[in-house]
C-alpha cells in the first residue's frame, strides 16, 4: 500500500513539472506567437492583456510626467522673479487697499469683539482691495509687488522675527 502511495506522488509530481514548464526556454509571448493555435488559450488572452495594460499605464506615466515637468519649470520661472510683499495692518475701517504698484493678496479681519458686531462678513475682493460688510477693528492686507525695485509701501507693520526664548542647545559632537 505505501508503494501505490508513493508511485502516485511521484507521478503527480512529474505531472506538475510537466505542467510548470509549459513553455521551456521560451518567453510567454514568444511561445504565443511560435502556433497560431495558441492564441486562443488562457495563458496568452491573459499576456496580451497584461501587455496592454502595461502600455496605456506606461503612456499615461509620461504624460503624467510631462504635466509634473511643466509645473516645475512654472514654479521655477515663479521662483525667479523678485517678489516682495508687505502687510499693512488698518484698524476701525471697512475696507483694505494696497498701495500703487502692489496686488492684493490676501485679506484677514484679525482683531473683533462682540460688542463691536463680532466677525464682519467680507463681501468683495479685487487685486486692489478688499470689502466688508461693517466697519472692523483690525484688518491685516497682505500686498505684493513683483520687480527689483517695488514701490514704497506706507503703513507696513514691520514685525520681526519672533527670537527664541530659550538659547538652542549645544552641539555635542
Amino acid at each position: 500500500m505505501r508503494v501505490v502511495h508513493l508511485f502516485a506522488a511521484i507521478g503527480v509530481a512529474m505531472l506538475a513539472g510537466a505542467c510548470a514548464n509549459r513553455t521551456g526556454d521560451m518567453t510567454i509571448a514568444e511561445w504565443c506567437a511560435a502556433d497560431a493555435g495558441r492564441a486562443n488559450t488562457d495563458i496568452c488572452k491573459q499576456h496580451a492583456d497584461t501587455e496592454e495594460v502595461r502600455s496605456s499605464l506606461g503612456s499615461r506615466i509620461a504624460e503624467v510626467f510631462g504635466v509634473a515637468n511643466r509645473a516645475q519649470q512654472t514654479a521655477d520661472s515663479a521662483m525667479a522673479r523678485n517678489v516682495v510683499c508687505v502687510t499693512r495692518t488698518l484698524n476701525r475701517t471697512r475696507a483694505g487697499s494696497c498701495d500703487p504698484g502692489y496686488v492684493l493678496a490676501g485679506c484677514t479681519q484679525t482683531r473683533y469683539t462682540t460688542r463691536a458686531g463680532g466677525m464682519a462678513i467680507m463681501r468683495s475682493i479685487n487685486d486692489t482691495e478688499c470689502r466688508f460688510n461693517s466697519q472692523v477693528l483690525e484688518v491685516q492686507v497682505r500686498c505684493c509687488a513683483m520687480g527689483p525695485n517695488p514701490p514704497p509701501a506706507t503703513m507696513v507693520r514691520d514685525t520681526p522675527q519672533p527670537q527664541p526664548e530659550t538659547p538652542p542647545p549645544a552641539r555635542v559632537s
